[in-house]
């Protein structure tokens, strides 16, 4: 047992408050979770206290006002700061959380006759003022709570358009920053031409110190406003990376398994890798180009009254660009898109080998296996080569035009300027001009690629987002709380793609109440499929499942997950303790109800064997060390520890040895009556301790009767 218990975090003492029906840890921690409970309660916020504990920060040391904020937030309310004193606050926009100019928190409930209710967290005290006449901060919630009543919002088409729109005022910012930044820059070509042909011209240096003292202001201005658009542009980044990375990752955990589990952890991983080309747009020089590219017509212009036909040569060169962009582009999207894919398999390729090198090694493979990651690292390397190049001849065109251009305007304004029309300091600013105008276009049409890619992903993430989720704002926990564990299967159809063969294909029994069903077949005979089905993995396509009488499309997926108690055939352990792992189907499980579910499960000895308990760490490369029973049992504590009434087992001996059979033998004797037990599995003697079993062949079911007749079928088929 341990003797050196780790300390409690402030996020894991709020939970233990909330699963003990207690306040204590709230008023301790911080004023800050001080004010949550009673803010809640004013909110009209009714839900679970699960959804609290699922809200809190994971590993979190101390509870701020991020933390609050953020909690509410995933609870459905959000938070907007306004600078404000207390008597300046209408009624209507009661309750508030405000943080005064001195740091003092109070929770402010309701205003009634010029007089204010508020919750003291420094006191722990409800107390009333007609004189509360502080400045600070108050931070007004929304309810974003579908109500009853209203619709359910459309799916947009364009997500990130909307998301955009929240930072319209910025991007304003942002553009009248940038053409000042250009004012600024279309000055200095002017205040030299003044210096060549106004100073210089009429030797009069009596204006020169005013020149520069002015240009050095206007230089001085310029640094600082690219330093103020840098800044923003990097809180712009910061909010708009947070955002879509918190809402794209939420909206693939939320997607049905049937979207998702047929991808390569690969495939997924690198999708999300192709959201961060957004980010890099933002953080890296494309959206200053971006917001660049616009002023070139006023560079342009000014050309054109500085040096009129001059101002031809840019506007050939811009078009030039735009046809040169035209023609190579696509030759060098391609090569980009075979490097992409070159880079994709090598990455496969070595995910699969940290994954299963023990296999590899196993069957003697490393030299099969090295040649085929030698061949992808060759494939990878002269796509790469090919792209460099073709970017290579890309640059120096770009340069090469740039320089072109350069000369030509040179040589045009020489000859005006020997005929007379036009001075040398107008030629000096037109040659300044044609720089900024040519570098921003240089540098956009470089950026050409990067431009694509960005546009790629934010069409991606509007695909992403206009996919359906499984989360319903109808709240069915209430009811599946109270489950009995009637099963009714009837005529239940499934196949996994419309050019597949179906999974399931009519199959029809019933469990009642407390009854223990065994389900046997060959492999690809439907079982599993069955078994994600009646754990809310996948809907029936055709028949009907009810639980208790209720169809199961018309309950909340999540909630049916949460009232029926699943071990999967692959075992996951997740970063965190013991105790975190086996309370992730019941966060409201108090310690003792750990401890019981992990003495039914047969495990709590070899738990509290280890020098942290149920404190101890796991989920990285420790459950490697691990052996398999202990993991076993640890996914059974997992499912104990929930009060559901439906356990469902797939292939629970598998990787047991002897001695951990044994003991979940026992186990299930000893829960066999007070739950629905549906289990799949192959051994005779997992099958004999049901009351019946289900032989089930290409998806149908082809007998239900005795144990001991579907183990005499097994047998047969296997003789």
């Amino acid at each position: 047992m341990s003797s050196n218990p780790r300390p409690m975090m402030a996020s894991e003492q709020l939970a233990d408050d909330l699963r003990n029906h207690n306040e204590t840890a709230f008023k301790k921690v911080s004023p800050f979770s001080s004010c949550l409970l009673p803010l809640l309660r004013e909110l009209g916020w009714n839900n679970y206290a699960k959804e609290l504990i699922e809200a809190l920060p994971h590993f979190s040391e101390q509870i701020d006002l991020i933390d609050v904020r953020n909690m509410l937030a995933t609870l459905g309310y959000e938070s907007t700061p306004v600078k404000t004193s207390v008597s300046d606050l209408k009624k209507e926009l009661y309750p508030a959380l405000f943080i005064s100019d001195n740091n003092r928190v109070l929770l402010l409930q309701g205003l009634e006759d010029e007089t204010v209710f508020f919750y003291d967290p420094e006191s722990d005290s409800y107390e009333t003022s007609t004189a509360l006449d502080l400045q600070g901060t108050a931070y007004l919630f929304t309810d974003n709570h579908a109500h009853h009543g209203s619709n359910t919002p459309e799916l947009t088409n364009d997500w990130f358009g909307s998301l955009l729109q929240r930072f319209n005022k910025m991007i304003i910012h942002l553009l009248g920053m940038t053409f000042i930044i250009n004012l600024a820059a279309l000055l200095v070509p002017l205040f030299i031409m003044v210096i060549y042909d106004k100073v210089i011209g009429a030797k009069s240096a009596e204006t020169l110190p005013f020149l520069i003292t002015g240009a050095a202001i206007l230089l001085a201005a310029d640094l600082g406003l690219r330093y103020l658009r840098a800044k923003l542009l990097g809180v712009t980044a910061g909010r708009l990376d947070y955002l879509i990375g918190v809402e794209t990752f939420k909206r693939m955990l939320y997607l049905p398994p049937l979207y998702t589990e047929r991808s390569t952890v690969a495939a997924q991983l690198s999708r999300l890798k192709q959201f961060d080309s957004v980010r890099d747009f933002f953080t890296g020089p494309s959206a200053a180009i971006a917001l660049e590219l616009p002023f070139v017509i006023l560079f342009l212009i000014v050309i054109g009254i500085l040096g009129g036909v001059i101002a031809l040569i840019p506007l050939a060169m811009v078009i030039g660009f735009i046809m040169l962009g035209l023609f190579w582009m696509p030759m060098l999207n391609s090569k980009i898109m075979r490097a992409g894919k070159a880079r994709t398999d090598k990455q496969r390729i070595i995910m699969q080998t940290v994954a299963g090198r023990k296999e590899i090694k196993s069957i003697g493979g490393e030299t099969v296996w090295w040649e085929r990651f030698r061949e992808n690292s060759g494939e990878s390397v002269l796509s790469n080569y090919q792209t460099f190049l073709s970017n290579n001849v890309m640059n120096n065109l770009a340069q090469g035009m740039m320089t072109f251009t350069g000369v030509a305007v040179l040589g045009v304004g020489t000859m005006q300027v020997m005929a007379g029309d036009m001075t040398i300091g107008a030629l000096i600013a037109i040659m300044a001009l044609v720089w900024r105008v040519l570098s921003p276009l240089q540098s956009a049409f470089l950026s050409f690629s990067k431009f694509q890619q960005t546009i790629k992903a934010i069409r991606q993430i509007n695909q992403l987002m206009k996919l359906r989720n499984e989360c319903s704002n109808g709240k069915s926990g209430l009811i599946l709380e109270k489950l009995k564990g009637d099963i009714r299967i009837e005529r239940v159809s499934f196949r996994y793609g419309p050019d597949r063969d179906p999974a399931l294909l009519g199959v029809s029994f019933q469990i009642k109440p407390g009854e223990m069903v065994a389900i046997s077949g060959n492999t690809g005979s439907g079982k599993s499929t069955l078994m994600k089905m009646i754990a809310g993995m996948y809907a029936p396509q055709a028949g009907s499942l009810q639980l208790d009488g209720m169809d199961l499309r018309q309950l909340n997926a999540m909630d049916l997950r949460r009232a029926i108690a699943y071990v999967p055939q692959q075992i996951h352990m997740f970063h965190g303790t013991i105790a975190q792992n086996i309370r992730l189907n019941n966060s409201l499980a108090t310690d003792k109800q750990v401890r019981d579910a992990a003495a039914e499960a047969g495990v709590l000895d070899e738990i509290m064997a280890l020098p942290e308990g149920l404190d101890t760490r796991i989920g990285d490369t420790t459950i490697d060390r691990m052996p398999p029973g202990f993991l076993r049992s640890l996914s059974m504590a997992r499912a104990f520890v929930s009060p559901a009434k439906i356990l469902l087992l797939d292939e629970p001996g598998a990787s047991l040895d002897d001695e951990s059979d044994k003991r979940f033998v026992e186990q299930l004797n000893k829960i066999k009556g007070s739950r629905s037990i549906i289990m799949v599995s192959h051994r005779p003697s997992h099958i004999r301790l049901a009351d019946k079993a289900i032989l089930m062949e290409q998806g149908a079911v082809i007998h239900a009767g005795s144990p001991d007749e579907v183990v005499s079928l097994l047998l047969e088929n296997a003789a």
